[in-house]
C-alpha cells in the first residue's frame, strides 16, 4: 500500500564538488535520502519538517554565492521557491553574504548551546532572528541574542 504523505514531500537537492560548490543539510531530519551519484543526493522531507539549507558556491577568486535558508515544509498555502528546494518550502530566515551566513551560524551554535533543537524552534524566533541579521542589531557578544523572544 502507498504512503499517502509521500506525494507531498518536499524534495532538498544535495551537491558536492571540491573547492567549486556545497549545497548541504545544516539541521533537519529527512524522511529518506537517496543517492544520485557520487557528488549528489536528494533528500525528501515530510510536510511541517524544519530543515536548515546551506548554499556556497565558488568563483574564481573565493565566495561568489553563499546563502543559508531555513524552510518549513508545506503541502498547502503559498511556497517560496528556493534554489534547490522542490517544489518550495515556507520560508523562515534567510542570510546571504559571508558575512551574515557567519554571522547566523554563530546565531544557531548559541541556540544550540542552550539546549534547543533547531527543528522545533517556533517560526516567530526565526524570523526575529533574520530581522536582527538584517537589520544589524548586535544584542549579545556574538552579534545575535539566541535567547529572544521566547515562545
Amino acid at each position: 500500500m502507498r504512503d499517502p504523505e509521500e506525494g507531498r514531500l518536499t524534495a532538498v537537492i544535495l551537491q558536492y564538488r571540491k573547492n567549486r560548490l556545497n549545497h548541504r543539510l545544516v539541521f533537519g531530519t529527512a524522511r529518506f535520502i537517496v543517492r544520485r551519484g557520487w557528488r549528489r543526493r536528494l533528500a525528501a522531507f515530510a510536510p511541517d519538517a524544519t530543515f536548515g539549507y546551506e548554499r556556497w558556491q565558488a568563483g574564481e577568486h573565493g565566495t561568489r554565492d553563499w546563502r543559508l535558508f531555513v524552510c518549513r515544509t508545506s503541502s498547502q498555502g503559498s511556497l517560496t521557491k528556493i534554489p534547490g528546494v522542490l517544489p518550495g518550502a515556507v520560508l523562515l530566515f534567510e542570510a546571504r553574504g559571508k558575512t551574515k551566513v557567519k554571522r547566523a551560524f554563530v546565531a544557531l551554535d548559541a541556540i544550540r548551546r542552550e539546549g534547543e533543537s533547531l527543528e522545533d524552534l517556533a517560526p516567530h524566533r526565526w524570523r526575529a532572528l533574520h530581522n536582527a541579521l538584517q537589520t544589524r542589531q548586535s544584542t549579545s557578544s556574538d552579534g545575535i541574542d539566541p535567547s529572544w523572544p521566547r515562545a
